[in-house]
């Protein structure tokens, strides 16, 4: 079991009706202890197991006075967050975000639009046998959807008629949504297109293909960018520094990977938007939380301001690569390394080596996932892309000695 802004797990084994029943009961003390409302939204993925997780859940939550729960269905978590923080109520959401279909997991979100976790899980907490009064179905609601879309409208006019691709299948929350556009949006076709949508299984992820190719994070946000008015924005370490000079008038905020440390960032610095290159999009001064749909609509309003695009040439500008590895690292041997070699380090988001060669700026940072084990995040850029598949190579010979 992995606890850290949400709790993950196998399900049965570790994430089970007995668990959904002892957090119902902590979540409604700490709720009652803080004076918040005891009314809730409750939402699921498409996992098999969700109805049943959220079902426990509910039982043992309703069974305490002055309790009322709206229970949503499968819903893409931000919009079950965008629900709470309008409307003031918490939120909970049974899922474990893109870990395959054997996983489950469970999210709560505050008013405030914080997350809240129990993290005093062991196994004498768990009872015998759950509560299990209440039995809810998988339902899908597309007025939900469709209320959200028009939320989305209110901020955004498309004029060009658009073809859109889907290319999920409906294991994620997000493909109902997408399924919707046409009918709030009536410049919007679904067919083959050029333009491709895909989104992961609880839907705070998006990507967007253009002419068969994924855009890349920091080309994505250089048009997010471009198509907004946004003065304070957060980054992540992982983002390539090129950006900074794209925008001399915006502030940038560096902040630690994490949909916790974003949300503390909104609330420390006031936020106008953020992004993680894993495509999360902290939409905060429109919904003051995620709202990956959004950008969808800054890249249609994107080709239609600029009659010449070429993304694979603004690409070039930010010399990068992104390296997910499942397997144990010596560390301690990469650290002496890049010491050697007169690197500097900065500890922040792990470890982030950089240094400037013959002018050209490099940067490495190894990040160790929280959620899968033995799973690590390499990041590299530079400013010249004979030093990127340098160090590239190098780091290959490094992880494999």
């Amino acid at each position: 079991m992995k606890i850290d802004y949400d709790i993950r797990g196998l399900y049965k084994k570790e994430i089970n009706e007995e668990l959904m029943n002892f957090l119902a009961e902590r979540f409604y003390k700490y709720l009652k202890n803080k004076k918040l409302p005891l009314e809730i939204y409750l939402g699921i993925d498409t996992r098999k197991s969700s109805a049943n997780l959220a079902s426990a859940f509910a039982s043992k939550f309703l069974s305490y006075p002055k309790t009322k729960i709206n229970y949503l269905g499968i819903v893409p978590t931000p919009i079950l967050y965008y629900l709470s923080i309008k409307n003031k109520k918490p939120g909970v959401i049974i899922t474990a975000s893109h870990l395959p279909q054997k996983y489950n997991g469970i999210k709560f979100i505050m008013p405030d639009g914080a997350n809240w976790v129990y993290k005093k899980i062991n196994e004498k907490f768990i009872i015998a046998k759950p509560l299990l009064q209440i039995k809810y179905k998988p339902i899908v609601s597309l007025p939900i959807f469709e209320k959200y879309l028009n939320e989305i409208k209110k901020l955004v006019k498309i004029k060009n008629t658009t073809t859109i691709e889907i290319l999920n299948n409906s294991n994620s929350t997000n493909y109902f949504l997408f399924k919707c556009l046409p009918k709030i949006f009536k410049k919007i076709r679904l067919n083959k297109s050029k333009i491709k949508i895909k989104s992961d299984i609880d839907g705070d992820r998006l990507e967007i293909y253009y002419k068969n190719n994924l855009i890349m994070p920091e080309v994505l946000l250089y048009i997010i960018l471009k198509t907004s008015n946004y003065k304070k924005v957060g980054i992540t370490f992982t983002m390539h520094k090129n950006i900074l000079k794209f925008f001399p008038e915006i502030k940038f905020y560096f902040v630690k990977t994490g949909h916790s440390n974003f949300k503390a960032s909104f609330q420390k610095f006031n936020l106008d938007f953020a992004m993680e290159p894993s495509y999360h999009f902290y939409f905060f001064k429109e919904f003051k939380t995620e709202a990956p749909i959004f950008v969808l609509f800054k890249f249609l309003k994107y080709l239609e301001k600029s009659r010449n695009v070429n993304l694979k040439g603004l690409a070039k500008y930010f010399p990068v690569k992104r390296i997910e590895i499942k397997k144990k690292i010596d560390i301690e041997n990469i650290k002496k390394y890049f010491e050697k070699e007169k690197f500097k380090i900065k500890y922040f988001d792990e470890l982030y080596f950089y240094k400037i060669i013959n002018k050209d700026f490099v940067g490495i940072n190894f990040r160790k996932s929280k959620t899968e084990e033995n799973l690590w995040k390499i990041f590299i850029e530079s400013s010249s892309l004979y030093y990127l598949n340098e160090i590239n190579k190098k780091l290959k010979e490094l992880i494999n000695d």
